[in-house]
Protein backbone atom coordinates (compact mmCIF):
# COMPACT_ATOMS: atom_id res chain seq x y z
CA UNK A 1 0.00 0.00 0.00
CA UNK A 2 1.21 3.29 -0.87
CA UNK A 3 1.31 4.06 3.41
CA UNK A 4 3.66 1.65 3.59
CA UNK A 5 7.77 2.18 2.55
CA UNK A 6 9.31 -0.56 2.17
CA UNK A 7 13.42 -0.90 2.76
CA UNK A 8 14.88 -3.80 2.21
CA UNK A 9 18.28 -3.74 4.55
CA UNK A 10 21.99 -5.46 4.40
CA UNK A 11 23.28 -6.67 7.26
CA UNK A 12 27.20 -5.41 6.31
CA UNK A 13 28.80 -3.12 3.87
CA UNK A 14 29.93 -5.06 0.92
CA UNK A 15 31.83 -3.72 -1.41
CA UNK A 16 31.80 -4.51 -5.12
CA UNK A 17 35.33 -5.67 -6.61
CA UNK A 18 34.57 -6.26 -10.18
CA UNK A 19 35.32 -3.49 -12.62
CA UNK A 20 32.64 -3.25 -14.74
CA UNK A 21 29.92 -3.36 -11.96
CA UNK A 22 28.25 -0.49 -11.49
CA UNK A 23 25.98 0.13 -8.51
CA UNK A 24 22.44 1.58 -9.43
CA UNK A 25 22.77 3.21 -5.71
CA UNK A 26 25.20 3.37 -2.50
CA UNK A 27 24.95 1.33 0.17
CA UNK A 28 24.42 3.21 3.36
CA UNK A 29 24.47 3.10 6.62
CA UNK A 30 20.57 3.19 8.41
CA UNK A 31 19.10 3.01 11.57
CA UNK A 32 15.40 3.61 13.02
CA UNK A 33 15.35 4.40 16.89
CA UNK A 34 12.02 3.30 18.42
CA UNK A 35 11.29 3.77 22.63
CA UNK A 36 13.24 0.91 23.55
CA UNK A 37 15.44 -0.65 20.65
CA UNK A 38 16.74 -0.28 17.36
CA UNK A 39 16.98 -1.96 14.15
CA UNK A 40 19.74 -1.36 11.86
CA UNK A 41 21.32 -2.34 8.67
CA UNK A 42 23.02 -0.77 5.58
CA UNK A 43 20.23 0.27 2.84
CA UNK A 44 20.39 1.59 -1.12
CA UNK A 45 18.74 5.10 -1.26
CA UNK A 46 17.39 6.48 -4.40
CA UNK A 47 17.14 9.63 -5.16
CA UNK A 48 14.06 10.76 -2.99
CA UNK A 49 15.00 12.37 0.25
CA UNK A 50 14.75 10.08 3.11
CA UNK A 51 12.82 13.07 5.04
CA UNK A 52 10.05 13.45 2.42
CA UNK A 53 9.83 9.76 2.03
CA UNK A 54 9.38 8.84 5.78
CA UNK A 55 6.75 12.40 6.04
CA UNK A 56 4.57 11.00 3.07
CA UNK A 57 4.56 6.86 4.23
CA UNK A 58 2.27 6.16 7.63
CA UNK A 59 4.52 3.04 8.10
CA UNK A 60 7.90 1.32 7.65
CA UNK A 61 8.75 -2.25 6.68
CA UNK A 62 12.40 -2.71 6.85
CA UNK A 63 13.56 -6.63 5.88
CA UNK A 64 16.69 -8.15 6.86
CA UNK A 65 17.49 -5.95 9.63
CA UNK A 66 19.12 -6.20 12.86
CA UNK A 67 17.72 -5.10 16.43
CA UNK A 68 19.15 -3.94 19.46
CA UNK A 69 17.85 -4.02 22.58
CA UNK A 70 18.02 -0.99 24.23
CA UNK A 71 17.54 -1.92 28.19
CA UNK A 72 20.20 -4.69 28.07
CA UNK A 73 22.13 -4.50 24.61
CA UNK A 74 20.87 -7.68 23.14
CA UNK A 75 21.14 -7.68 19.47
CA UNK A 76 18.94 -10.15 17.16
CA UNK A 77 18.50 -10.84 13.41
CA UNK A 78 14.87 -10.07 12.13
CA UNK A 79 14.02 -11.33 8.60
CA UNK A 80 11.20 -8.16 9.21
CA UNK A 81 10.37 -5.48 11.14
CA UNK A 82 7.28 -3.18 10.79
CA UNK A 83 6.77 -0.08 12.75
CA UNK A 84 4.52 3.09 12.65
CA UNK A 85 6.32 5.81 11.35
CA UNK A 86 4.68 7.82 14.41
CA UNK A 87 6.58 5.29 16.63
CA UNK A 88 10.12 5.70 15.61
CA UNK A 89 12.11 8.83 17.73
CA UNK A 90 14.47 9.10 14.55
CA UNK A 91 16.06 7.36 11.86
CA UNK A 92 19.70 7.81 10.88
CA UNK A 93 20.93 7.69 7.12
CA UNK A 94 22.96 9.64 4.88
CA UNK A 95 22.46 9.58 1.14
CA UNK A 96 20.85 12.08 -1.46
CA UNK A 97 21.11 15.71 0.00
CA UNK A 98 17.89 16.24 -2.51
CA UNK A 99 17.27 18.59 -5.48
CA UNK A 100 19.52 21.75 -5.07
CA UNK A 101 16.75 23.69 -6.66
CA UNK A 102 14.58 23.65 -3.80
CA UNK A 103 17.40 24.52 -1.66
CA UNK A 104 16.89 28.20 0.42
CA UNK A 105 19.37 30.00 2.40
CA UNK A 106 18.88 29.26 6.43
CA UNK A 107 20.51 29.91 9.64
CA UNK A 108 21.48 26.87 12.04
CA UNK A 109 20.04 26.70 15.34
CA UNK A 110 21.36 24.46 17.68
CA UNK A 111 18.94 22.34 19.72
CA UNK A 112 17.94 19.18 21.82
CA UNK A 113 15.37 17.35 22.10
CA UNK A 114 14.21 14.12 24.86
CA UNK A 115 12.65 11.70 23.63
CA UNK A 116 12.52 8.93 26.62
CA UNK A 117 15.57 7.73 27.02
CA UNK A 118 17.58 9.83 24.28
CA UNK A 119 18.81 12.87 23.97
CA UNK A 120 19.54 14.05 20.43
CA UNK A 121 21.03 16.73 19.85
CA UNK A 122 22.02 19.09 16.34
CA UNK A 123 21.41 22.30 14.27
CA UNK A 124 18.17 23.08 12.90
CA UNK A 125 17.49 24.70 9.90
CA UNK A 126 14.95 27.57 9.48
CA UNK A 127 14.77 30.59 7.61
CA UNK A 128 16.74 33.75 8.56
CA UNK A 129 14.96 35.67 11.30
CA UNK A 130 12.26 33.07 11.79
CA UNK A 131 11.27 31.55 15.10
CA UNK A 132 13.00 28.36 15.26
CA UNK A 133 10.38 26.34 17.64
CA UNK A 134 8.20 27.96 16.02
CA UNK A 135 9.09 26.55 12.35
CA UNK A 136 9.72 23.36 13.65
CA UNK A 137 5.82 23.19 14.85
CA UNK A 138 4.78 24.27 11.30
CA UNK A 139 6.70 21.78 9.79
CA UNK A 140 6.12 17.92 9.16
CA UNK A 141 6.57 15.49 11.58
CA UNK A 142 10.33 13.97 10.62
CA UNK A 143 12.36 17.35 10.68
CA UNK A 144 16.17 16.61 9.80
CA UNK A 145 19.15 18.10 12.35
CA UNK A 146 22.91 18.55 11.07
CA UNK A 147 25.92 18.20 12.79
CA UNK A 148 23.83 16.05 14.91
CA UNK A 149 24.28 13.34 17.90
CA UNK A 150 22.11 10.82 19.85
CA UNK A 151 22.76 9.46 23.21
CA UNK A 152 21.27 6.99 25.08
CA UNK A 153 21.59 4.81 28.29
CA UNK A 154 20.93 1.08 28.21
CA UNK A 155 22.94 0.02 30.68
CA UNK A 156 23.23 3.38 33.06
CA UNK A 157 26.15 4.28 30.98
CA UNK A 158 25.89 6.96 28.19
CA UNK A 159 26.56 5.92 24.16
CA UNK A 160 26.79 8.36 21.85
CA UNK A 161 26.39 8.43 18.70
CA UNK A 162 27.59 10.69 16.47
CA UNK A 163 25.29 11.22 13.03
CA UNK A 164 26.33 13.55 11.11
CA UNK A 165 22.33 14.71 9.66
CA UNK A 166 19.44 12.40 11.62
CA UNK A 167 15.91 12.97 11.12
CA UNK A 168 13.76 13.53 14.77
CA UNK A 169 10.37 13.05 14.72
CA UNK A 170 9.29 16.19 16.80
CA UNK A 171 5.68 14.53 17.77
CA UNK A 172 7.46 11.87 20.08
CA UNK A 173 9.42 14.59 21.69
CA UNK A 174 9.13 15.02 25.29
CA UNK A 175 10.82 18.15 24.84
CA UNK A 176 12.60 20.40 22.11
CA UNK A 177 14.67 23.18 23.82
CA UNK A 178 17.03 25.90 22.32
CA UNK A 179 20.69 25.44 23.12
CA UNK A 180 23.91 27.12 22.78
CA UNK A 181 26.36 25.31 20.09
CA UNK A 182 28.66 25.01 23.45
CA UNK A 183 26.08 23.12 24.80
CA UNK A 184 25.90 20.65 22.06
CA UNK A 185 29.81 19.52 22.66
CA UNK A 186 30.61 20.28 26.14
CA UNK A 187 28.47 16.97 27.16
CA UNK A 188 26.47 18.59 29.77
CA UNK A 189 23.31 17.70 28.33
CA UNK A 190 21.24 15.05 29.91
CA UNK A 191 17.76 13.16 29.29
CA UNK A 192 14.84 13.75 31.39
Amino acid sequence: PPALLHLPLQQTHEEVFEPDSVSEAPLVRFAAYASHHRIFGWVRLRADRLTDLLNVHDELLLSDVEIEDLDDGTRRRSESSRVAIRDLLAVQASGPRGDDALRHRTRAHAIVIRAGSYLIAGHLHVHPGADPLESLQRRPAMVPLTDAWLEYWPDGSPRRHGVGTIIVNRGAADTIDLVTDDDLVDGSLRPL
